[in-house]
This record gives structure tokens, C-alpha cells and sequence, in this order.
């Protein structure tokens, strides 16, 4: 086997349609029809272990704000971002556990709906003053899933109930190190995506007080309850599949209702193999398992 790392979409896209691949993973969403109308390609595509979501900074600013915070998750119209930007290759977020992990995703879970007067509604209780918000966005990174045009359509979502956003763009280095040590007088919002192989992982390291980034975590927002703590530590302790799933449902429920990010999608993990390609399968854990894969 030859792993061939090609930085530059289009560059991967034209060796794949040339016959220089057989295998290519993450196809972006443009491209995604034009492989399927092919009949020399084979395309792959299931729901992934992923989370794409807005860290909002709970520490300082108007996010400290509940009513500000679930303002964000109604004003964003996260189905349109879904079906126009990434064009079917995503569902819409319900909370920070992806329904790839279907022991322990709590179902009854609805997304927040694409709701603006009802942001509106909640910006008027909480007092906001139309303060301006400054948001991170990134160039690209792992699994970020268009970052820059996601941020623009956030931007003017936001914008239309009266929250003014101004977006500052890092490339994907620059953007970690500046989102990664937490928001706290940088930024009121910042764009992040997770992919995981256990559902331990992303809430054990990003929403326990116990992970705010002078911790040593990646709780960048500086979100905080205590419930969510007891449950978190207790879930990746206990050896009893059935009282962990029960636990992390109902750390889901509380953590959707607290808000500390905006949930915005799962993204469906894909891949593009050319016809003659056999026994190729994709991985829940999106690791690439090429055993028994074959070509004549």
C-alpha cells in the first residue's frame, strides 16, 4: 500500500478522478454527486463519531448569559447549514454526544430549532445590549467541515436578531493556539469539531470544570455544573454498560439545556474507491482498516 498525503482538495479530486487513487476518505460535499454519477467510483458514506459546534465563552461576556447562549442555538438556522453548505453530508447537532454512539445517545433529545424570534425574545429577557461579539473562525482542520463559509452563514444568522459578530480568520495552527488555552479575553465564539471513538472522550475533556484549559482540558468556554461533573466522572468509571448510557443521557439533557456551544452537526463520515476496489468498509472510529481490502 502507498499513502499519499494531498494537502489540496482539488488536487485529491483530480487524482481521484485520473486513476492516480483508489481510496480517497473525507470527499468534499461539492464533490460527493459527481463520484456517484461515476461508474468507474464507488461511494461510501455512514454517520460518524463527530461533533461540529461553536464554544461560547461562558467566563466573560454576554454567553455568561443562559437565555444569550440558547439565543445563539435558535437564531442559527443549522438545517439550512446542513442541506445548502455541506449539501447533505451532515444531520443537524441535538447536544454534544454524536448519535454515532447509539448505546449512550439520548434520542429524546430534539435539536433547537431554527427559531429567530424566539432569539430574539430570549436577547431582550437577558438584557443584551447589542454588544459585539468576536468570533474565531479557521481556514480548515480536522473535521471543521467549511469552516469559513459556516462561519459567514453564523455571522448573518446571528446578525439578523441583533447580534453584532465581528469574525477574525486563523489558519487552523494559529486558531488552536489561540482558542485551545480558552477564550477569556479573546473571544466571545470560536468554531470547533470533535471526532472520537468513545463517547468518554469529548465531554471528559471539554465540559467538566475539572478540564477548563489552566487544567489542563480543553473547556475552552469555561462551562461549568456540577451535575455534569458527578455524571461524567461517575460514566467513565462504572464497568455497568447500562448505567453508563443512563448517565450520559442525562448529561446530554442538561448540557443541551445549559448551552455552553452552539450544536450545529454530525458530520457523515464518507469515502470514494474506485469500482474495482473490494471488501472496503468504513470505520465508526473513522480509523482506516485496510486488511481486507483488495484489488484485482
Amino acid at each position: 500500500m502507498i499513502y499519499r498525503p494531498i494537502t489540496d482538495t482539488n488536487t485529491r479530486i483530480a487524482e481521484m478522478l485520473s486513476g492516480g487513487l483508489d481510496v480517497m476518505v473525507e470527499v468534499p460535499p461539492d464533490s460527493l454527486q459527481q463520484f456517484r454519477d461515476g461508474a468507474n467510483f464507488s461511494v461510501y458514506e455512514q454517520a460518524g463519531p463527530h461533533v461540529w459546534f461553536l464554544i461560547l465563552n461562558m467566563k466573560e461576556g454576554p454567553f455568561t448569559e443562559k437565555a444569550v447562549r440558547q439565543a445563539a442555538n435558535y437564531a442559527i438556522n443549522k438545517t439550512a447549514l446542513v442541506e445548502n453548505i455541506l449539501q447533505g453530508t451532515a444531520d443537524v447537532a441535538a447536544g454534544p454526544t454524536p448519535p454515532a454512539f447509539a448505546w449512550a445517545y439520548n434520542e429524546e433529545l430534539q435539536p433547537y430549532p431554527y427559531d429567530p424570534d424566539k432569539a430574539r425574545q430570549l436577547l431582550e429577557e437577558a438584557g443584551y445590549d447589542g454588544e459585539e461579539l468576536t468570533f474565531y473562525v479557521t481556514e480548515g482542520g480536522s473535521g471543521m467541515l467549511d469552516p469559513i463559509a459556516m462561519g459567514t452563514a453564523i455571522q448573518a444568522d446571528l446578525q439578523a436578531v441583533g447580534m453584532k459578530v465581528n469574525i477574525e480568520t486563523y489558519e487552523w495552527n494559529t486558531f488552536l493556539g489561540k482558542v485551545n488555552p480558552g477564550l477569556e479575553g479573546k473571544a466571545d465564539m470560536a468554531e470547533m469539531a470533535w471526532m472520537t471513538n468513545s463517547p468518554d472522550t469529548l465531554p471528559f475533556l471539554a465540559l467538566r470544570s475539572e478540564a477548563w484549559p489552566d487544567k489542563g482540558g480543553f473547556n475552552s468556554g469555561y462551562y461549568a455544573n456540577e451535575r455534569v461533573d458527578e455524571l461524567l466522572n461517575k460514566a467513565r468509571t462504572s464497568t455497568d454498560q447500562a448505567e453508563r448510557a443512563a448517565l450520559y443521557k442525562e448529561m446530554q439533557k442538561i448540557v443541551q439545556e445549559d448551552a455552553p456551544w452552539v450544536f450545529v452537526a454530525n458530520w457523515k463520515q464518507n469515502a470514494v474507491t474506485g469500482a474495482n476496489v473490494e471488501n472496503f468498509k468504513l470505520q465508526p472510529s473513522f480509523f482506516l482498516m485496510l486488511q481486507d481490502v483488495a484489488k484485482p
